[in-house]
């Protein structure tokens, strides 16, 4: 009985507890990545570019699929990253925390064509 009760208590706290994404603020800003703390992103309304050492590298179009999904295109390439121009990287969004964001990002190439995922954490530059 005790474990019923230990279990019932344990899944009303898990259910109550439903995270709210708020995905909204991200859709413009300057962002980064402890991953990459050479790089760093500024996304305005439809575009995104890319930066590396302080100097422009990609430049992305932004469509927004829902508050918390969006794809890139790859528009221009200044040379810094073997990204072909047209490449597509799909983000959902699964987690926000502040001024941070966790996603997947779905993306196909030769290696995988079928695509293949990963997850990534960014936050909100405050310059």
């Amino acid at each position: 009985m005790k474990k019923i009760i230990l279990f019932a208590i344990l899944l009303v706290s898990i259910v109550g507890y439903s995270q709210e994404k708020d995905c909204k603020k991200f859709k413009n800003g300057k962002y980064y990545s402890s991953a990459f703390p050479d790089q760093y992103i500024i996304r305005k309304d439809s575009i995104e570019e890319t930066y590396t050492d302080g100097k422009l590298g990609l430049v992305w179009d932004v469509k927004w699929l829902s508050d918390c999904k969006y794809e890139l295109v790859c528009k221009k390439n200044y040379g810094t990253e073997p990204v072909p121009l047209g490449y597509k990287l799909v983000y959902t969004i699964f987690a926000t925390e502040g001024d941070c964001y966790y996603m997947t990002v779905f993306f196909k190439n030769e290696k995988y064509p079928q695509g293949s995922t990963f997850q990534r954490g960014v936050c909100l530059m405050n310059d």
